[in-house]
């Protein structure tokens, strides 16, 4: 009986830490996708200013002619 007994505080405690972790998760959602969504944007612009730059620049039309 005793066995039993220790069986189900054990099931309820893990029962309350996965409870605990998702209430964790569910309650800073916002902030991490906010802060998900500004690294995205922060390295879209990053890589739209290396193409701009590169677009940017000329072809010799010399260099071309060597292939």
């Amino acid at each position: 009986m005793m066995v039993l007994s220790l069986l189900v505080d054990f099931k309820y405690l893990l029962v309350q830490m996965k409870k605990k972790k998702h209430n964790d998760i569910i309650k800073d959602y916002d902030k991490i996708k906010s802060k998900h969504l500004d690294q995205l944007a922060s390295k879209m612009l990053a890589n739209d200013e290396k193409m701009n730059q590169l677009k940017g620049k000329e072809i010799n039309p010399k260099f071309l002619d060597l292939f």
